[in-house]
């Protein structure tokens, strides 16, 4: 169970990393610089993403609206507010907790790519 979890994150974690990679590849193209340092800037921008989502997520409040209004319309319009069930919960930590994670190693992965830092 243990290696198919790890096998599930470190294809999200590639995912990430590749969209990471190509936004990154984008940005040097704009900015005019050398791709290093675009592939440096996309692992930022996207691990700060990904940890700024992390924090929108991990703030939601432990009710949801009722019906299929959605929660805003459901709320306003009367369709009233109901306490989130355990796998809500759930979902509601783990989801921030796995966009924490690939956020920071992001992050890593820029350090160790820009060209204006180098770490050795």
């Amino acid at each position: 169970m243990l290696r198919a979890a790890l096998r599930r994150f470190a294809t999200l974690l590639a995912a990430a990393a590749v969209c990471a990679a190509l936004l990154g590849l984008a940005l040097a193209g704009l900015t005019h610089q050398s791709a290093l340092r675009g592939l440096a800037l996309g692992f930022y921008v996207s691990g700060v993403g990904l940890c700024a989502l992390a924090f929108l997520l991990g703030s939601r409040p432990p009710v949801r609206g009722k019906g299929d209004a959605g929660f805003v319309f459901g709320r306003w319009m009367g369709g009233g507010v109901r306490f989130a069930s355990r796998e809500e919960q759930e979902e509601a930590l783990n989801l921030p907790a796995i966009f924490v994670v690939l956020g920071v190693l992001l992050l890593v992965v820029g350090a160790l790519v820009d060209p204006r830092h180098p770490l050795v």
